[in-house]
């Protein structure tokens, strides 16, 4: 008799694991989490299936500690799931814990050395606490097991010290397909990104009803909300597939399209738009000569450019060791002035939250002369 209600009890958690799994690759997260949680109160020792209740906890943007505990299981269910070492890092690099994410990244890699999100996700937070050797390291390893892979071709680069004039499409497109269903609760409650509307408040007073604005690398539709309620038409430009499918979710942007932003920018009317902004836009572009050209051409009189970007002391650009661009204010105000474009205003600005201290950088503010 018992071993018959083993077998049941057995089937049950079987069953309703499959149910979850459903789900959970339908991306029903309540309801995967609710089938997965039955199915381990019935047999606790399945360690791929805490691996997916963490993900499901972290997808539903619950307390961290609770998809870290899920994942601590996992591995030690199994100390050869890589991929559960790889988020029980995440979790603890989310929840402030850097030197137990190291070892849970590293030892990810030990486990699978081809995991490229181990690679990248040490090699990221190595560099935003200064160990550049160690960030070096795991994207020469990324590349070996990846090779003429965007992402870690970039952050090699970068790594490395050599500069380049702009991130590869490929980089930018797959960093935020990645990132994008957890992007604002990351960036605005972890990271204390205030730039999309600090530079609508910047364009805000000039803005007329029904005037076309133009929002570079719109993301998640940021900009859009921070200006929604002025009766500007705003058009999203971004390259992420799954960032435009947020962002038109928002119902704030009359158009949304894919694409280069110079390469749209050039198919717009010269002289037709009253604002463009670029939120965190050109740290992923390090040569701003074409941007600036075209916004001064699609910039009707007195029409605004309100971006932000990185600081950099000195020259003109550079590409630094955390993958993201720099440029300074000489290199700028010499773009403004060749495309057309007269200084409004530039302010110090802590851009995000980085480490135990913030990026730091300029928004600035610039107009279409007549």
């Amino acid at each position: 008799m018992e071993r018959n209600d083993s077998r049941s009890a057995a089937r049950s958690a079987a069953d309703w694991l499959a149910e979850g799994n459903a789900h959970y690759d339908a991306q029903a997260w309540k309801e995967a989490g609710a089938a997965i949680e039955k199915s381990l109160a019935l047999d606790p020792r399945q360690a791929n299936a805490w691996y997916r209740l963490g993900n499901v906890r972290e997808e539903l943007g619950q307390d961290g500690l609770t998809a870290a505990a899920c994942f601590e299981k996992a591995v030690a269910l199994d100390p050869s799931h890589a991929r559960a070492w790889n988020n029980l890092g995440s979790a603890q690099q989310r929840l402030g814990l850097g030197d137990q994410a190291v070892a849970s990244y590293q030892r990810a890699m030990q486990v699978d050395p081809t995991l490229a999100q181990a690679c990248l996700n040490l090699g990221r937070l190595a560099g935003t606490r200064g160990d550049h050797a160690l960030a070096a390291e795991c994207f020469r390893a990324g590349m070996l097991h990846h090779p003429g892979d965007p992402t870690f071709e970039h952050l090699s680069a970068a790594s490395a010290g050599h500069s380049t004039a702009r991130a590869p499409e490929g980089y930018v497109t797959n960093l935020f397909d990645s990132v994008a269903g957890q992007f604002e609760r990351h960036l605005v409650e972890e990271l204390e990104y205030q730039v999309p509307e600090e530079l609508a408040k910047l364009v805000r007073p000039e803005l007329e009803a029904n005037a076309c604005v133009i929002d570079l690398g719109c993301g998640t539709g940021l900009v859009g909300a921070a200006l929604a309620g002025t009766g500007a038409r705003v058009i999203g430009v971004d390259l992420s597939p799954r960032m435009i499918e947020i962002a038109a979710r928002r119902g704030v942007y009359a158009t949304l399209e894919k694409g280069d932003l110079a390469e749209i920018l050039a198919r717009i009317q010269a002289g037709s738009v009253q604002a463009v902004l670029a939120a965190d836009v050109f740290i992923y572009i390090g040569d701003l000569a074409a941007i600036f050209a075209a916004v001064g051409r699609v910039l009707a009189p007195q029409g605004l450019f309100a971006f932000s970007v990185e600081g950099l002391e000195g020259g003109t650009y550079r590409l630094q060791p955390t993958g993201r661009y720099a440029q300074s204010l000489d290199y700028l105000r010499s773009l403004a002035a060749q495309s057309g474009l007269a200084e409004q205003s530039l302010e110090r600005a802590l851009i995000r939250r980085e480490g135990r201290g913030h990026a730091e950088g300029w928004l600035a503010l610039f107009s279409k002369t007549a």
